[in-house]
């Protein structure tokens, strides 16, 4: 009997039976709209596939699990994906209105796909659990046009105002805002029953800018936010005040905000008309730097401006601060683009408050930003680990020979990718060497070996600056290329290695070589110095200062840094071949002497030396070496007139050497 029961349920049944119906759904309020979530069926056979989920939804319940007694219900298709959760948001619900739903799958044979969703030849399933849910009701009423609101004045509370309906029971109505810059958001609950209100004090209201947003919230989770995709930003206008400018020293000069007027005949007013005697302003033209590698002096004011991002360079010679600027904040809850050109740029923080370099990047070329250089008077300063502040300018370089885009990021929350280049590899060893010419000074310039270094230029390298002002300059020529760098790094490779360097500077007197960091280099590597012009080595690992006399018409000057085996830098060098047979007061360099000059002499073994100048009367001038121990070589004293206190009138001396029992003297002619 129960056979037979079996076997006429079945022939009553309909044929191609289906999966079970979706599981667990559940509805879940927000703002204006619902978020439907379920489980996807299970059971299916290996050669059926859900293609779609129909749902269903009405303002009273759906009593009946049959899809074809509820197709008028049927609203949506919502297509199904393998791997996903299926999800769903149903929008443009009234405020109070409950909704109904369910849910069905649509399934396919796999072998017989593409079917669409809601075509006839899918078998559905029956329908899922009923779930319902009554929207959220939360707008904005003030400040108007969240997405683009009116300035508002330095100083001025802000009252921000929410229509809030349909809460469920327990939920909070909270205002968020922070200043630009400010890491955490102060938060407040709003007071209120439908219309709710909170003020934003008006100590808060600065140039930084403020960004909010509403939110409802039941315990920790959001139910609904407004504006719906997160904080919007209120711009605040007021004054831009510049900081004081020193005397006589080069600036990167950059505004935050956007000025009111930023034409620079009103940026510089006060200073008007233009004159190079007093002050002076510079850029990097529309082709790039000259082509000595300077820069245009922007002396034409009119029609020329300053927008937000931008920079430019700034010497004035009695100081003082420009008079203040009308500007208004740029949005700070998005990224602030500045184009940049390929090679270098000058850019400013567009925010009034410090941005760090892990929130910048660079967009929309193949291109690498190299170091963000910042300038502090004296030398350019590698910003790495640092940040963008206001008011300050930036030299930035784009590599790869493309444009590209500047990203400054002003939130704190979501920081973007660190700019690649702002440091260097991890090394395996570094050398730092400075350079000085009376107040000119180039401390950043860096070489050594890292693990993940090549020994072509790449990103983790960088470029050498050009200067301004008067300076002084020390780059490493890159390998194969006619560039210069400020750091240059190889790869780990035994054996020996160069690396030539070029010392450029506009500034008479004596230049200071000084090396520091040689204690990282592996103890079986030596390390020299080599100075090609007057045949001079130098053991960096005995003396860490070399010096050499320059003038401002001297061309680049070359030195070599050598390190590798002790073996094999000594056959470079070619120190036996070079060992002098005798006491030798070589030329000096230049010849005749003005303002500087080297002199150089030789001594074939370890002796006491003294070097001196005297007239043709015999009158003894200047000692420049007094009785120093020297061992065998070549060795050279850097000379410039202040060293005789400035005082040598011009005409022919004599100078002496006094090496052991050996006496060298030669004629030398002093020119004013």
């Amino acid at each position: 009997m129960t056979s037979r029961l079996l076997l006429l349920l079945g022939l009553l049944l309909p044929l191609g039976a289906v999966a079970q119906a979706p599981q667990n759904l559940d509805a879940v309020p927000g703002n204006q709209e619902n978020t439907l979530t379920w489980d996807a069926p299970t059971g299916l056979d290996d050669d059926e596939t859900v293609v779609c989920y129909g749902l269903y939804r009405d303002t009273a319940e759906i009593p009946s699990p049959d899809p074809e007694e509820q197709s008028e219900k049927r609203v949506e298709g919502v297509e199904a994906t393998e791997g996903t959760p299926p999800t769903y948001t149903d929008t443009g619900l009234s405020e109070g209105q409950e909704y109904y739903y369910r849910v069905a799958a649509e399934v396919v044979e796999t072998e017989g796909r593409p079917v669409s969703c809601g075509d006839a030849a899918t078998q559905v399933s029956s329908l899922s659990n009923q779930a319902s849910a009554t929207p959220l009701f939360l707008q904005l009423t003030e400040p108007s046009s969240p997405a683009s609101p009116d300035p508002v004045e330095a100083g001025t509370a802000v009252d921000v105002t929410a229509d809030v309906r349909s809460l469920p029971s327990g939920a909070d109505v909270l205002l968020r805002y922070r200043e630009g810059g400010e890491p955490t958001y102060v938060q407040k609950e709003m007071e209120g029953s439908e219309e709710r209100t909170r003020t934003i004090p008006d100590s808060r209201v600065t140039l930084r800018g403020i960004e909010y947003v509403v939110e409802v919230r039941d315990e920790d989770e959001i139910l609904a936010q407004a504006p719906s995709d997160g904080p919007a930003s209120i711009r605040v206008e007021g004054e831009v005040t510049p900081p004081q400018q020193p005397s006589g020293a080069y600036r990167i000069v950059s505004f935050p905000t956007e000025l009111d007027e930023p034409e620079l005949s009103n940026i510089f007013e006060p200073l008007l008309p233009y004159d190079p005697s007093e002050w002076r302003l510079f850029s990097i033209g529309a082709s790039g730097l000259t082509a000595d590698g300077g820069y245009v002096e922007q002396n034409e004011l009119e029609g020329a401006s300053l927008s937000a991002g931008r920079a430019l360079w700034f010497i004035r010679r009695n100081g003082g601060a420009l008079a203040s600027l009308d500007g208004t904040s740029v949005p700070i809850n998005q990224p602030h683009e500045i184009s940049l050109d390929e090679g270098w740029n000058l850019i400013g923080n567009p925010f009034a408050f410090d941005v760090p370099l892990s929130q910048v990047r660079v967009e929309n070329t193949a291109g690498s930003l190299q170091d963000v250089l910042g300038y502090n008077g004296n030398n350019f300063v590698n910003q790495a680990g640092g940040a963008l502040k206001p008011y300050r300018g930036y030299l930035v370089y784009l590599s790869g020979g493309q444009n590209g885009t500047l990203v400054v990021d002003p939130s704190p929350e979501e920081p973007s990718a660190s700019i690649a280049s702002a440091r260097g590899p991890d090394p395996r060893w570094a050398v730092d060497l400075s350079a000085r010419v009376g107040q000119a000074r180039d401390p950043m310039n860096t070489f050594g070996t890292a693990p993940s270094a090549t020994d072509g230029v790449e990103a983790a390298d960088g470029r050498e600056p050009p200067p301004i002002g008067d300076y002084v300059s020390l780059r490493f020529r890159a390998p194969s290329q006619d560039r210069g760098l400020w750091r240059d790094m190889r790869s780990t490779g035994g054996g020996l290695r160069t690396w030539t360097a070029e010392v450029r500077t506009n500034v008479s007197g004596l230049v200071t070589i000084n090396a520091s960091g040689i204690s990282s280099v592996p103890d079986d590597q030596s390390v020299w110095l080599v100075d090609p012009v007057l045949d001079q080595t130098q053991n960096l690992r005995e003396t860490r200062t070399y010096q050499f006399p320059a003038s401002e018409a001297t061309d680049a000057r070359p030195l070599r840094i050598l390190v590798g085996p002790a073996a094999a830098v000594q056959r470079r060098l070619g120190r036996d071949a070079d060992r002098p047979e005798r006491v030798e007061l070589l030329p000096s360099v230049p010849h005749p002497v003005r303002s500087h000059a080297t002199f150089r002499y030789r001594v074939p073994e370890r002796t006491r030396a003294t070097l001196e100048l005297y007239d043709l009367l015999g009158r003894r001038v200047a000692t420049l070496v007094d009785d120093e121990s020297v061992g065998p070589g070549t060795h050279t004293y850097a000379w410039t007139r202040q060293d005789t206190g400035g005082t040598l009138s011009s005409g022919a001396y004599l100078l002496r050497l006094q090496a052991g029992d050996v006496t060298r003297t030669r004629r030398l002619v002093i020119m004013q």
